[in-house]
């Protein structure tokens, strides 16, 4: 068997869309797995639509998640003198033929002859034999190759690039099963080999409607920038439309390669479940060492202004410990425990509702605030032992004191352990949120109370 060659051919004409990086993904696989090649083409031929930005884009979003390709990167737009060659071939051989010039004077059109057959039949690996009927899908008609500007099509540009990178399998979406009747022709015209055809299903919203921004994010750097793991990522887009045929869901990287088989990808569409992907990311967080995930998360409590220094390092990681289980994206520690790195706590709303419940709280707070203040080490178990008394002698229950008080110091009606919160916060800034909630969040006691 000759060597398996593959290729992810994406456009730079948006972002790259959480379905082409899927496809980038099996592409990727498939060629690690049989030892073969994975090639990289930009087809770039849009002039106008092309844009740097998002090339830059693209490769940095592969390269995140360690795709990384054989060979130098091709562009198409560097190659229409060959393309322009090949067109030349088929009008000398009289497979194609120049339209009459235009009035504008700009270039000859050049279309295919289209053979005139009864039908024409894809062989495709996972779909089997699809049969098109020229009649009816308009495949009688003679195929524009090079248009009137002067660009080849994409349909005459692939067959080309393929054939010349000696590419054996073409691993695409399904919704380019119609321009595939189309290219068989060319390949033939050309004396080119045909590559095997595999057509893996699209991804598909909840609804089972084509995957788009409203059933959210759409492409990859905005998973990238919510704060998901690239092998977490990459574990779930494998799961999606393929299974390794047993119940395990969290694959690493090496064991997708070794055990990925293009015969077990499904013909149906994969439906995209965004909590089931933070379910996944999940797991890799958790596993994480906690220095390793500390690095992690830096840099997405630096967009949020939260700069912590470095000498403080030891402080952090005890702040990432206890969330390490509750956060599903990097993004979210941030958000969840930003009171540890606000110097203005902002309190919602269900947290004022929760400190005005209870008119009792206000005194009592406000002697908690001295107890906390008063002691001489602020370790989690010493804060436990002083609370537990100090609730003793207010007649308070653990329920009635702590979830007020959380609210109180954090802002939220959630956190991790109250007194591992409390002592990570400091006693300084514990002692200060208490008594500004004391005096302007909340209510006295009533003349009943």
């Amino acid at each position: 068997m000759p060597e398996v060659r593959v290729r992810f051919a994406p456009s730079p004409t948006g972002y790259l869309h959480i379905g082409s990086a899927r496809t980038a993904l099996f592409n990727w696989l498939f060629a690690r797995h049989e030892g073969g090649k994975f090639f990289l083409r930009i087809e770039d031929t849009d002039k106008e639509r092309s844009k740097k930005e998002f090339l830059e884009e693209i490769l940095n979003s592969l390269k995140w998640l360690g795709l990384d390709w054989d060979g130098e990167l091709v562009y198409q737009s560097a190659r229409t003198d060959y393309y322009r060659q090949m067109a030349d071939r088929l009008i000398k051989e009289d497979k194609a033929y120049r339209e009459p010039a235009s009035p504008a004077g700009r270039d000859q059109a050049v279309r295919f002859r289209m053979p005139k057959t009864a039908k024409i039949v894809v062989e495709d690996m996972l779909h089997g034999n699809i049969e098109f009927d020229p009649a009816v899908t308009s495949l009688h008609e003679d195929l524009v190759i090079f248009k009137s500007d002067g660009s080849p099509t994409y349909n005459f540009a692939v067959v080309c690039d393929d054939a010349q990178m000696g590419i054996t399998h073409v691993i695409r979406g399904d919704d380019h099963i119609s321009n595939t009747p189309k290219q068989l022709p060319l390949y033939e015209a050309l004396g080119f080999r045909k590559p095997i055809f595999c057509h893996i299903p699209l991804i598909l919203g909840e609804d089972r409607s084509r995957m788009s921004k409203r059933h959210g994010a759409t492409s990859l750097r905005e998973y990238q920038t919510a704060g998901y793991l690239p092998e977490a990522l990459v574990n779930y887009l494998a799961f999606l439309g393929w299974s390794p045929g047993n119940n395990q869901e969290v694959m690493s990287r090496q064991e997708l390669v070794q055990k990925f088989d293009l015969h077990r990808v499904l013909k149906t569409g994969a439906i995209f479940n965004g909590v089931k992907l933070e379910w996944m990311n999940k797991q890799y967080l958790k596993t994480m060492t906690v220095p390793v995930l500390t690095d992690r998360l830096i840099p997405f409590l630096a967009a949020k202004g939260y700069g912590v220094p470095a000498q403080n390092r030891a402080w952090l990681e005890q702040v990432v410990k206890i969330y390490q289980a509750r956060i599903g994206t990097l993004e979210q520690l941030g958000t969840l425990g930003s009171f540890f790195f606000e110097e203005e706590i902002e309190y919602a709303s269900e947290a004022i509702s929760e400190l005005q419940k209870d008119g009792r709280l206000k005194e009592v707070f406000r002697e908690y605030a001295d107890l906390l203040q008063n002691l001489e080490s602020f370790e989690p178990k010493i804060i436990e032992a002083s609370s537990s008394e100090f609730m003793k002698k207010t007649g308070l229950s653990a329920k009635e004191f702590i979830h007020p008080c959380r609210a109180a110091l954090t802002g939220k009606t959630v956190s991790p352990g109250f007194y591992d919160t409390v002592a990570l916060l400091g006693k300084e800034k514990s002692v200060k949120q208490l008594r500004y909630a004391v005096d302007h969040l909340m209510t006295p006691p009533g003349p009943s109370q």
